[in-house]
């Protein structure tokens, strides 16, 4: 059951990344064109994209880990197999957090690496 509920957690999760990475390159195709309109190529745009939803993940994950440790040091008596200070849990969490960061920005970016320039330009 608890594995069942971190998985929808996890699911959960990627999609809020990625309806907020959607909803903001809908926000920024016009400056997502201008970008492409004076150079900047797909790749470039692409990583822009991704290197922003895995920044929210990594800001997201290093706010989260003291207040996990905390709160497993409060349920310590729960805890089965692993200690609360136990660096292999935290660390794969982390792992797991960053790659559902990953997939989840991915179709938001590739969608701002194609827009066309001169469409969203004549668009305003």
């Amino acid at each position: 059951m608890l594995t069942a509920l971190a998985l929808v957690a996890i699911v959960l999760a990627g999609v809020g990344i990625h309806g907020l990475l959607a909803l903001t390159v809908s926000l920024r195709t016009q400056e997502i064109g201008v970008r492409m309109a004076l150079g900047a190529e797909r790749g470039q745009v692409l990583t822009m994209i991704v290197r922003q939803g895995v920044g929210l993940a990594a800001a997201g994950i290093i706010a989260a880990a003291p207040i996990a440790y905390a709160a497993a040091r409060l349920m310590t008596s729960l805890l089965f197999g692993v200690t609360p200070g136990d660096l292999p849990v935290y660390v794969a969490a982390a792992a797991i957090g960053l790659l559902m960061a990953l997939t989840g920005s991915l179709r938001p970016a590739l969608r701002a690496a194609g827009v066309d320039p001169a469409r969203t330009i004549r668009g305003e």
